[in-house]
């Protein structure tokens, strides 16, 4: 993928994959009328007389549609109908000089990486019945977990807390003068704890418990948007979508862990991290704060 390459998902709304099985547009309706995603069932439609896959009403303001293009299949979102191209490009702007979406456009885009991530695995050859995002998330209720931080005030030491709806501590995160290392911890007890790397070319994170390395982040040289990648566990680490907005996915292997945005119908100055597997929740928080950490080098630059 190269430096500008925008075709690959990360809640840009569009995505891109090489159609290395030649599918025609019929054969992805076909396939995608059988295969459950969490943003409704798709119709064959057209856009201005080019036949596609359609998924109408995704969002009051957006469909989400999907073709294949010369040598690749495209997707991405599009005005709903009712919906003038006016608007859609006023609601995009606002977004952009408000540094954040609403949470229309970010559900929207959320939709078409869930769709690429499907695509990718029709290519691939694999049999799909239903995408990761529409299964239940792996906690005792199904549903994801909510946590919420705010953001920190300017203080020689960061502090801050990250908690629940009803805005009850969870976890306490405490840094150096330096910013180079957190401690992270749960009921007054350290849970995990950050490190920064001193000397590096690009940011480099570690998070370990008990004197442990359980993950290895790095920020990815890319010059559109702040991308980072590593290991969890073992298993490949990648963050990408909107740093700088609070709208991004933190996935682990092929599932999604964590999705942090910015939820304005509770306090206008915390960012929410929905986790959708229980047993991970320490790992999501200290990620969530490596983009926070990496997103406050970005602006004050």
């Amino acid at each position: 993928m190269g430096l500008f390459d925008m075709s690959m998902g990360g809640n840009l709304g569009f995505a891109s994959v090489e159609n290395k099985q030649g599918f025609t547009d019929e054969d992805l309706y076909d396939m995608l009328s059988e295969i459950k995603v969490s943003f409704g069932t798709p119709i064959m439609s057209d856009i201005y007389g080019t036949p596609a896959v359609m998924y109408k009403n995704v969002t009051d303001m957006f469909d989400i549609f999907c073709r294949v293009h010369k040598k690749k299949v495209i997707m991405g979102k599009i005005g709903s109908d009712g919906v003038s191209s006016t608007t859609t490009a006023l609601n995009m702007g606002t977004d952009m000089f408000l540094e954040h979406k609403n949470e229309g456009t970010s559900y929207a885009d959320r939709a078409v990486d869930e769709l690429l991530s499907v695509i990718k695995k029709l290519e691939d050859g694999e049999e799909v019945t239903e995408s990761e995002a529409s299964k239940p998330a792996a906690t005792s209720t199904g549903e994801a977990i909510a946590l919420y931080m705010k953001q920190k005030a300017i203080s020689l030491k960061p502090k801050f807390d990250v908690f629940d709806r009803n805005e009850e501590t969870v976890y306490h995160v405490e840094g150096d003068i330096a910013r180079l290392n957190f401690s992270i911890q749960k009921n007054g007890e350290e849970v995990l704890k950050l490190k920064k790397k001193l000397i590096a070319i690009l940011p480099e994170y570690f998070i370990e418990k008990d004197k442990t390395e359980l993950a290895r982040i790095k920020k990815k040289l890319k010059l559109t948007t702040p991308e980072l990648q590593g290991t969890v566990n073992g298993m490949d680490l990648h963050i990408a979508g909107d740093l700088f907005g609070y709208d991004f996915d933190i996935q682990v292997g092929d599932k999604v862990l964590a999705h942090v945005d910015t939820d304005r119908s509770l306090w206008t100055d915390c960012y929410r991290i929905r986790i959708f597997d229980e047993s991970q929740v320490d790992m999501a928080i200290a990620l969530a704060i490596v983009c926070d950490n990496v997103h406050d080098q970005e602006t004050d630059n």
